[in-house]
């Protein structure tokens, strides 16, 4: 089990995504957060919104502790249930170990099993997961690149506008427009 984590703190939110729940009889869907550490670049997950009933933990779960559990479950060879990620979380919601199996459906690492409704089955490329974060990192990178070049303006503010006027003297006196 990991250690408490009580906010994202030092973290940096990368994406929100939305998915179906594992039951097809389920209302609503499910969000979630990539988030990645600005300290040593890793990812972590974390449920951020049911839209149905039902709660869950919004605690970030580390995906290098995702992929050793996965590794366990795809050495086995044996399809497993949802519960099996009951030890990634310390919140007790009894929907937790069920939200991250759908969270890792949709994220192609993991799919249901052919025949059993409530069984899971790692896919056979769960370890290249993690690549589809840096991926994702240099989409966004390159978009916010393109958006920041296209919105920025030439110049702060617009040139100063001057207005002068002229003095018995002959004397222009110029003044800062307000």
């Amino acid at each position: 089990m990991q250690p408490r984590i009580y906010d994202k703190v030092g973290y940096t939110l990368i994406k929100t995504f939305t998915c179906n729940k594992l039951s097809d009889r389920a209302k609503g869907q499910l969000h979630y957060q990539l988030w990645q550490s600005n300290d040593d670049q890793s990812f972590g997950l974390a449920l951020s919104k049911n839209e149905s009933s039902g709660g869950f933990s919004a605690e970030l779960i580390k995906v290098e502790d995702i992929l050793s559990l996965l590794a366990t479950l795809y050495q086995s060879a044996k399809p497993f249930h949802a519960i099996s990620f009951k030890g990634l979380f310390v919140g007790k919601s009894a929907n937790n170990a069920s939200f991250l199996g759908a969270i890792l459906v949709d994220q192609g690492v993991i799919h249901l099993h052919p025949q059993t409704a409530r069984l899971l089955e790692v896919n056979t490329e769960y370890e290249l997961w993690p690549l589809s974060f840096e991926k994702l990192l240099l989409s966004n990178n390159e978009t916010s690149a393109e958006v920041d070049a296209s919105e920025k303006p030439s110049h702060k503010r617009g040139p100063k506008t001057r207005t002068s006027t002229e003095m018995e003297d002959g004397n222009a006196v110029h003044q800062d427009a307000l």
